[in-house]
């Protein structure tokens, strides 16, 4: 099973590609947790939580890519709900690899 699921915030700005008809479009969203130590939480200097953030590369198509679109933007919170999808292509003799989220359900939070 390909089944992921991520809650975090839209670090980009959302990008359309395609038509409106075939189209979608990608965001990059952050995802974070606190970094822990001998079971306590870490903070920093100024007393806020040191966190670990992953960056994804979200993909979503058709209706589901056209709401967010419409109705989200940078810094706003989502869940979403896809698969891990790898690509890899060529350019100017160099190889590629690309790792996106295809979303296939998108809570806004």
């Amino acid at each position: 099973m390909n089944k992921v699921f991520l809650s975090g915030r839209i670090t980009s700005d959302i990008t359309r590609f395609g038509t409106d008809s075939k189209g979608g479009v990608s965001f990059s969203l952050v995802t974070s947790k606190p970094v822990i130590k001998d079971g306590q939480v870490q903070k920093d200097g100024n007393g806020y939580t040191e966190t670990y953030d992953e960056f994804h590369s979200v993909k979503a198509f058709n209706g589901l890519g056209k709401s967010v679109a419409n109705h989200k933007k940078k810094g706003d919170r989502l869940l979403v709900t896809g698969e891990i999808r790898y690509s890899r292509n060529e350019r100017d003799g160099r190889t590629f690899y690309n790792t996106d989220i295809i979303a296939e359900e998108i809570e806004f939070l």
